[in-house]
């Protein structure tokens, strides 16, 4: 503590901001380690981030489209705002958030089942062919399969893939964030009081 005391003031933001920094690296690692460990709590907590992140959007939106019907006399709020909100108010309801997840998992199956059923059409009609058609028909064997696996276990898939994405993505990024970090604090003692 004797040392914090005896920086300026402007070092003293600096540590203020590379504790901040690190505080936030290893919290987006433990963050995603944790979405990879729980990931059926992992989803309601995604689902609650992401509603907060959207209202948090058009709070900020409106506040700048305020600022501009004072300076430029634009009337024109915008529909995006609420369009925003909605989507916030529906992401917080992990529910919803799980449903519409489900439903685009059921959606992507009969997608890949009509890709398999088309492709299985098409090797028949091109059946001279020999040296493709057993590929092909195998592509769309695989392709249905696929399908069906998407659809009958759409819950499951939505929640796993889900947060297993999220926490992949918080290791990576608060590893980069320690990485940033690292460089800052040595810049930090390097130029300390110089700048």
């Amino acid at each position: 503590m004797g040392f914090f005391k005896n920086c300026s003031h402007s070092d003293r933001k600096q540590i203020i901001l590379l504790f901040l920094w690190f505080l936030s690296g290893g919290g987006m690692i433990a963050a995603g380690v944790y979405a990879l460990i729980h990931r059926e709590e992992a989803i309601g907590r995604i689902s609650g981030f992401l509603g907060i992140c959207a209202i948090a959007t058009a709070v900020i939106t409106l506040v700048l489209r305020i600022g501009q019907v004072k300076r430029l006399g634009k009337r024109n709020i915008g529909l995006d705002i609420l369009i925003w909100f909605l989507l916030g108010f529906l992401l917080l309801n992990t529910d919803i958030f799980n449903r519409l997840g489900k439903l685009a998992f059921v959606i992507w199956g009969i997608v890949l089942i009509c890709e398999g059923i088309r492709a299985f059409f098409a090797c028949q009609r091109n059946r001279e062919e020999k040296g493709w058609y057993i590929p092909r028909m195998i592509f769309s064997a695989v392709f249905v399969m696929l399908g069906i696996i998407n659809i009958t276990n759409a819950q499951e898939l939505f929640t796993h893939l889900t947060a297993f994405a999220v926490g992949v993505y918080f290791i990576i990024h608060g590893t980069e964030l320690l990485y940033e970090w690292i460089g800052r604090v040595k810049h930090f003692y390097n130029f300390r009081g110089t700048e």
